[in-house]
């Protein structure tokens, strides 16, 4: 049995997947199977993780034959894992070559903690415009309140997701699958550890911002009142919600530019 299982899911990613498994492949921790789930793509893709294959032995591709969708794919994907650990990876973004061997020996010297993740930087087609100040030990609240985990960082104990079960592939949580996750997480009880070091380059273009639109916020606004009772939020913090709802009256271009004065390195 290999100690990690890196977990990707890919659509239509031929522009950027390359540079996405190369990052993988160059790490210094060896030990781990890079499983990639093909969600219907039309384009190159298949024909480029194909490629990497015959360089490769632990790479593993695998084909989502049911509906389309990230959290059906991703849920195929975690079928197919063998590792101690999943790691989370996107097929647009870059991990820094000792990403899973920090990550690795964090999890094995911290067993009463289900998941690690990292700061990020992002970037864009222009390079590296800004840093995340993720909190270090996110609680309850924090979570619940978004400051979550940067998804492909995360690398989470397999026999923890076999206790709280796989991703939901419900239309409720399109584009908030991760929120929901941890919130999931949380709420049984477990908890998680951001190292506050760059692990990974986050590609967050015009194309990213694009996507969190306001039936996004919607959508996250009701998950986060799904998990309130679960995770215990009572009182004034409740007025969360309200602040998530008020973002869409913000032009995107406007929450767009906060972003980068927030975040600027």
């Amino acid at each position: 049995m290999v100690e990690v299982s890196i977990l990707m899911a890919t659509r239509n990613g031929e522009k950027h997947i390359r540079e996405a498994i190369e990052s993988l492949l160059n790490q210094t921790f060896y030990d781990f199977e890079l499983i990639i789930c093909n969600d219907h793509s039309t384009d190159k893709t298949v024909e480029i993780i194909t490629s990497y294959m015959k360089l490769d032995n632990r790479i593993n591709l695998i084909h989502n034959m049911k509906k389309p969708g990230l959290t059906t794919t991703l849920n195929i994907g975690l079928e197919k894992c063998k590792g101690k650990y999943v790691a989370r990876m996107d097929d647009d973004d870059i991990a820094h070559k000792d990403r899973i061997e920090k990550e690795y020996v964090f999890m094995e010297n911290n067993s009463s903690i289900a998941v690690v993740g990292s700061d990020i930087n992002y970037f864009d087609q222009n390079g590296v415009y800004g840093v995340s100040n993720f909190t270090r030990e996110p609680d309850k609240i924090d979570i619940w309140k978004d400051d979550i985990f940067a998804n492909p960082t995360a690398m989470i104990r397999t026999d923890v997701i076999k206790q709280i079960g796989n991703y939901d592939e419900s239309d409720d949580v399109i584009r908030i699958e991760d929120y929901d996750y941890w919130c999931k997480l949380y709420a049984n009880g477990f908890k998680g550890v951001n190292l506050k070091e760059v692990l990974l380059d986050y590609r967050e273009d015009n194309n990213a911002f694009k996507k969190r639109n306001n039936i996004r916020r919607i959508r996250l606004v009701r998950r986060m009142n799904y998990w309130s009772n679960p995770m215990g939020i009572q009182g004034m913090v409740k007025g969360r919600m309200l602040y998530e709802l008020a973002k869409c009256m913000v032009p995107q271009k406007a929450i767009q530019i906060y972003h980068r004065i927030t975040y600027k390195k």
